[in-house]
């Protein structure tokens, strides 16, 4: 097989949630489990064309964008979480509550 069928596989598992919560499930360190469930879609590949595949999709350079950073560097202040937060402290301190706003295709 090839590095085009780990591509198919990628996108197939991507286009459907419920492929995605399995493979969320499966997790991305274990590359025995990832060739199972693909085997289980009808993909057959190594787990060297998996890596070179993800190592092409991830590109040469390991640096983060303006883009990336910001989409990972703290999310953005959630006026209702602090005043929610503030609340259940009490009066005179100051909470601020904090809501995620990563955001990626991966699994």
């Amino acid at each position: 097989m090839s590095s085009s069928d780990v591509k198919a596989f990628l996108e197939k598992v991507n286009s459907d949630p419920a492929l995605v919560a399995k493979a969320k499930a499966i997790g991305t360190s274990d590359y025995e489990k990832i060739l199972v469930f693909a085997k289980e879609l009808g993909f057959s590949f190594s787990e060297q064309e998996l890596m070179d595949q993800l190592s092409d999709s991830i590109g040469e350079s390991s640096e983060l964008n303006e883009n990336d950073l910001d989409s990972v560097a703290g999310g953005t202040v959630s006026a209702t979480a602090a005043a929610v937060a503030g609340a259940a402290v009490g009066v005179g301190t100051a909470v601020m509550g904090v809501t995620s706003t990563t955001s990626g295709n991966g699994w």
